[in-house]
């Protein structure tokens, strides 16, 4: 029972620290260390434990096995390619590490065994909740403080990292005299993409429509093309799911009218026209698609990080080998759920269709928590809800 309680208040703190407050913590080093990613870490050896006194059969199932097993090619190619070349930060080195090469097997072999725990999903939802209703509140209430006083509330440790105190203004936030909508993640970019990988959980479980459009504008004032990109996306998968019923033409007919009353005013905030939407350069990211002039198999042998347009990267750094392996590795979990022809009733795993796309504009790969929530996402799509009990 003692053990029992540890576990789930262990799992508490990690749904919160993840979710609720991404970035605190502190820096050694110029290496950002965040309680969640501290607590996701610290969790290992009780998943370890939890495997051991259970069949590993059961907490580690055949899908999450071929995922990894589509993943190691990557893992093992990419690492190779690291030991033998160069960086230039230290920083990114870890946080690759972390992010593209151990998040894989923590999530689908350390805790697996815990999503597929039979009171999982209700603790999972009813925190999740709580702590995007409060990311969205407090990132509302930092926009229109920022907005109309000049200034930002920061909560050192806890709501900004001790050693970024201070510098919100510096995170590439500001859209002219506009700070992006930014909440607990430091950066408008981080917070879309992250809001948009978990948005079909959070709305298939949020039952308060206020919060659902709460939701939605922030995921709009984050005043980044990627995101609206995102959400467009996203739109259209909803709708062409439900079209077929008064749902989807509801949802057709609010988005359409949505797109056309609030984006020029969105425009209008920030001192941009239509063209903002289609920029020749990218929001600067052209130089990037420089890669496609001069393509290697093996890349340059230099690494200083994933940039926004993850695929180019890649290409780059690892070569066209690297790249090839990069896309089994990003699209496995798809690759498992579709050539099983396992037919999901929820649309959860939409936040793994989502994700590849926008890493075509901008990942956020490398920044914390994105590459965690994509990776929960991947091995939550195969959880064991048959299983799922009432938490008393």
């Amino acid at each position: 029972m003692l053990k029992k309680r540890i576990q789930r208040f262990i799992l508490i703190l990690v749904i919160i620290f993840l979710v609720a407050f991404p970035k605190g913590g502190f820096k050694i080093s110029n290496i950002p260390l965040t309680w969640g990613y501290m607590l996701i870490l610290l969790s290992v050896p009780f998943g370890f434990i939890n495997l051991l006194n259970q069949n590993k059969y059961v907490h580690f199932p055949r899908p999450r096995r071929n995922i990894l097993l589509l993943c190691l090619p990557f893992v093992i190619y990419s690492s190779i390619i690291l030991a033998f070349g160069t960086f230039t930060n230290l920083g990114f080195l870890f946080s690759y590490i972390l992010s593209l090469l151990l998040m894989p097997f923590l999530f689908m072999f350390f805790f697996g065994g815990y999503i597929d725990m039979p009171n999982f999903n209700k603790l999972f939802t009813k925190y999740f909740i709580f702590s995007l209703r409060f990311v969205t509140i407090f990132g509302l209430i930092l926009f229109l403080q920022k907005l109309f006083l000049g200034s930002s509330l920061e909560i050192p440790y806890l709501t900004v990292n001790i050693d970024d105190l201070g510098m919100l203004d510096e995170k590439y936030n500001m859209r002219g005299d506009i700070m992006k909508y930014t909440s607990t993640y430091n950066n408008g970019n981080i917070f879309g993409v992250c809001m948009l990988i978990l948005a079909p959980i959070y709305f298939s479980n949020e039952k308060n429509v206020l919060f659902k459009i709460i939701f939605i504008i922030s995921l709009a004032l984050t005043l980044s093309r990627t995101v609206w990109f995102g959400m467009v996306f996203l739109g259209i998968m909803f709708i062409i799911k439900n079209i077929k019923n008064t749902k989807g033409v509801i949802i057709l007919t609010v988005s359409v009218i949505s797109i056309v009353v609030f984006l020029p005013m969105l425009l209008s905030l920030i001192g941009v026209d239509v063209g903002f939407l289609f920029d020749k350069n990218l929001g600067g990211r052209v130089n990037q698609l420089n890669v496609f002039s001069d393509i290697s198999l093996f890349g340059d042998g230099h690494y200083d990080g994933i940039a926004e347009i993850v695929y180019t990267s890649i290409l780059q750094h690892f070569g066209a080998i690297g790249l090839i392996l990069f896309l089994v590795y990003i699209f496995s979990p798809l690759i498992v759920l579709y050539v099983k022809g396992r037919k999901k009733q929820d649309t959860y795993h939409w936040g793994l269709i989502l994700y590849p796309v926008i890493c075509l504009s901008d990942g956020a790969m490398l920044f914390i928590p994105t590459m965690a929530f994509f990776w929960f996402l991947a091995s939550y799509t195969f959880r064991k809800t048959e299983n799922d009990l009432a938490i008393n």
